[in-house]
């Protein structure tokens, strides 16, 4: 099960970053989610898609 998840994560991921190179919008949105996400949020699968993407955008 981790193995589905952590694919799940990376395509996810992958989705992520695409997209925010394309837009620069879902890229602001991106950046604002960080900021504002709770914590339960934070602890989520999605956040760490989130923050990879994000720090695959600086690259």
């Amino acid at each position: 099960m981790a193995n589905t998840r952590t694919c799940s994560s990376a395509s996810e991921t992958a989705s992520l970053v695409q997209r925010a190179k394309q837009y620069q919008a879902f890229r602001e949105q991106l950046l604002r989610w960080e900021k504002t996400a709770s914590d339960r949020d934070r602890c989520s699968v999605m956040r760490e898609a989130v923050r990879f993407a994000i720090a695959l955008l600086w690259e």
